[in-house]
């Protein structure tokens, strides 16, 4: 491609690029063809990079006669060049979105607005670009998006590859749209037509899902990412997973063990609920240890840790030992359903000094309606043990519960922003000695207003944005 000949384009084209340079390719493809599509994550490149899925997505399109390049988003952007090729998001017809936070709903629309389209499908005409909006939003809170939409496509790509690329080659968003209609896992807001049945794809061994570029920049950097399972065998009552992505599947070894195999020279990030529940743990470290194979995991539950898990993590380079006991006391966690005792958590931060560990994080939740002070003490509790038994670095990151949809949860209330206030400058309080992560109490609460967003809310909250911005739109939702 040509190289931009305006110095805020100049700029903006090397930022690009310089993430591009920093990507190991392991399968590349000729990015020529007929119908292009544009995959979008609404969000910096570093959290971009550390989504399996964007990348896995991209590589499923590509290898289905689709010609996809991937774009992320910058507040300062305004052409917007692919990580592949660099060209313009101009020269794309259709738009995908591969959102998975509420928040990112306000990158959607900042981005549509850099680059001049109108935000209500109801403004745009067959010269405006084809807007499509799926990714792990659409599996639980997909509405916010109704009226931004010309579709969204809720679950597993998967589960209709084939009948949704027939329809993205079809290149005529008229055309397009009557096809996607057929999909039962697609709404098409101009139709009214909402979704039938949340896409599940079982057949993860057919084509197992890993990325095609390795980033040397995010939270997985320099590894080969790799879902080891799709869904969660737990049922706790705060999360998702659980509740949408049934039923579990798997990767079977034999298959894991052919990518370890191909790719021995490099690190792996294995994604999954929690690496504990995978059925084959133990076959697939015989893999990792047989390779010497550096690698990391997404997630580890307290009561499915081993010694020899968390030693060969050790070895691997991770400094820091992450767990999840999300309640400080017995009641919290019976409440949140999270199914692990006291005894649990003492055994795993035990482990976790075995293994060799002296740095800790643990995460908990906060701001149930049945929770007390000592509830909130507990969490102290639980810190102050983990440093008697020889932790030096203690991180404790603290969120407030965030009910969501399709999740037990969902007909709670989101406890009053004042409420909060007093539980997080409590927390603060007896937890001085220990290093601290808040999310913001503010920005919870628009992830759980936004959560919950029904199709005339998503109307009235464009309206807002086009006539006010985004701050007011932000403002106007806190408030209700």
């Amino acid at each position: 491609m040509r190289r931009p000949r305006k110095s805020s384009d100049y700029r903006e084209y090397y930022e690009v690029l310089r993430y591009r340079k920093g990507e190991k390719v392991l399968e590349d493809f000729p990015y020529s063809g007929r119908v292009k599509v544009a995959l979008i994550f609404p969000n910096k490149y570093n959290i971009a990079s550390s989504s399996l899925s964007f990348s896995f997505v991209a590589k499923l399109l590509n290898e289905s006669g689709i010609v996809c390049e991937r774009f992320f988003h910058e507040g300062w952007f305004r052409k917007y060049y692919s990580l592949e090729t660099q060209s313009p998001l101009d020269e794309f017809r259709i738009w995908a979105f591969s959102v998975h936070h509420e928040l990112d709903f306000f990158n959607v629309l900042e981005l549509l607005k850099n680059k001049g389209i109108p935000l209500s499908w109801r403004e745009r005409n067959k010269d405006h670009p084809l807007i499509i909006v799926g990714g792990a939003l659409t599996y639980f809170a997909p509405f916010m998006f109704w009226e931004v939409a010309d579709a969204i496509y809720h679950g597993d790509l998967e589960e209709h590859l084939e009948k949704f690329v027939e329809s993205l080659l079809l290149n005529e968003k008229g055309k397009v749209l009557s096809s996607l209609l057929q999909i039962p896992s697609v709404s098409i807001p101009p139709e009214g037509k909402v979704f039938k049945k949340l896409a599940t794809y079982e057949n993860l061994n057919d084509n197992p899902p890993y990325s095609h570029v390795i980033p040397s920049y995010g939270e997985f950097s320099k590894r080969l990412l790799v879902e080891v399972g799709r869904g969660c065998i737990r049922r706790c009552k705060f999360c998702v997973a659980g509740h949408t992505q049934k039923p579990v599947r798997f990767i079977k070894p034999n298959v894991l063990k052919k990518i370890v195999e191909k790719y021995k020279e490099e690190k792996f990030g294995f994604i999954s609920a929690t690496i504990t529940d995978y059925p084959w743990l133990d076959e697939l470290l015989d893999v990792l240890e047989r390779y010497s194979i550096k690698f990391s995991v997404s997630s580890m539950r307290m009561d499915g840790l081993n010694l020899r898990l968390l030693k060969l993590l050790k070895k691997s380079g991770q400094k820091t030992f992450t767990v999840a006991p999300e309640g400080g006391s017995q009641k919290i966690r019976d409440i949140l359903g999270k199914d692990i005792e006291e005894e649990d958590i003492e055994n795993a931060l035990q482990v976790g000094r075995e293994a060799g560990f002296d740095r800790i994080k643990m995460y908990f939740i906060y701001g149930l309606e049945e929770e007390r002070e000592e509830d909130l003490i507990a969490i102290k509790e639980l810190a102050d043990f983990a440093r008697s038994l020889g932790y030096t670095k203690i991180t404790l990151s603290l969120n407030p519960l965030i009910p969501k949809p399709r999740t037990p949860f969902e007909k709670r209330a989101m406890l009053p922003f004042r409420i909060l206030r007093e539980k997080f400058l409590f927390l603060k309080k007896i937890l001085r000695d220990y290093r601290l992560t808040f999310e913001g109490i503010r920005e919870s609460i628009l992830q759980y207003r936004l959560a919950f967003a029904d199709e005339s809310l998503s109307r009235e909250w464009v309206k807002i944005y086009e006539k006010f911005g985004d701050r007011e739109l932000r403002r106007r939702i806190l408030k209700t």
